[in-house]
């Protein structure tokens, strides 16, 4: 099943990754994320860091060795850079725009409200511009989006949210998900009713989104998919911030690469080398 071919949609694809991504060796995330549209102009905005510079240049080289003839780094710390002409006029060349790791609350400060953020959203929902982030980056995709509450996820109070970029919306994104144990995090958020479905993205993994909200799993890790919509047992409205939370009825996934995900039904329709009676049915593609 490819989920790639035969895209009429104007809307771009979303490649979000769970961070820690192999840059140096086979790099099999980023090579899945440059041919979804055999990315040849590549825009790479690190404000997220706390070493752009350093930060751009490595992605510069694992973009280059995959064979993209150009790629460019924004150095934008603040929305005034990010207002600059040549910023504005540079990012009509980029057929992928890549936002790094870091803080994904610096990375959106830094670009809210601007003129660029305005026109990387339009290039993404009207002319198909692949949209791409690592951990800060691919957390800062959703809106709304979370931050904090690693180490105590279910103790109410711990996890804050504000307004992300909104190239995906009612569904919210985590990353390193495994690996720092977010789960906790996940699902309090969830039980705050802001939204009831989230998507965790393990390390060296990445979901490749295409414009009808079908995502192929891609890399070594585990995406886990967390549904709250039938909770049937929560103590937290009952409880005050600082005390711990109860939760039953959660329902939850577990997808491995090459596992095909339909996130409007929310439920797996396939995986990648299957001989489904009708691939183009499924993915409602359209010629």
């Amino acid at each position: 099943m490819n989920i790639f071919s035969k895209n009429t949609d104007k809307k771009g694809f979303l490649a979000l990754i769970g961070g820690a991504e192999d840059r140096k060796e086979k790099k099999i995330v980023l090579k899945s994320v440059v041919n979804i549209n055999n990315a040849k102009h590549v825009v790479v905005i690190p404000s997220a860091t706390s070493y752009p510079v350093e930060c751009g240049k490595d992605y510069q080289d694992a973009f280059k060795s995959l064979g993209v003839a150009n790629t460019e780094v924004f150095d934008i710390r603040n929305k005034a850079e990010a207002d600059e002409p040549k910023y504005l006029e540079g990012i009509e060349k980029a057929d992928m725009i890549f936002f790094t790791g870091g803080d994904q609350v610096r990375l959106v400060q830094a670009l809210k409200e601007s003129a660029l953020l305005n026109k990387i959203r339009s290039l993404f929902f009207k002319k198909g511009v692949t949209i791409a982030g690592t951990s800060a980056g691919a957390a800062a995709a959703a809106d709304p989006m979370t931050y904090d509450g690693d180490d105590d996820g279910l103790i109410k109070g711990t996890v804050d949210f504000s307004r992300g970029f909104g190239f995906i919306e009612n569904v919210t994104i985590d990353t390193h998900f495994v690996a720092r144990g977010r789960i906790g995090r996940m699902t309090q958020f969830l039980c705050s009713k802001m939204s009831d479905k989230g998507i965790g993205i393990g390390e060296n993994t990445a979901i490749l989104i295409n414009p009808q909200n079908i995502f192929e799993v891609v890399g070594t890790g585990i995406v886990t998919v967390v549904n709250t919509s039938e909770i049937y047992y929560s103590n937290i409205e009952d409880i005050i911030p600082g005390q711990p939370i109860s939760i039953d009825g959660i329902k939850a996934g577990f997808l491995q690469h090459g596992t095909i995900f339909d996130i409007n039904q929310w439920k797996v329709v396939g995986n990648k080398g299957q001989n489904i009676k009708s691939a183009n049915e499924i993915l409602n593609l359209r010629n």
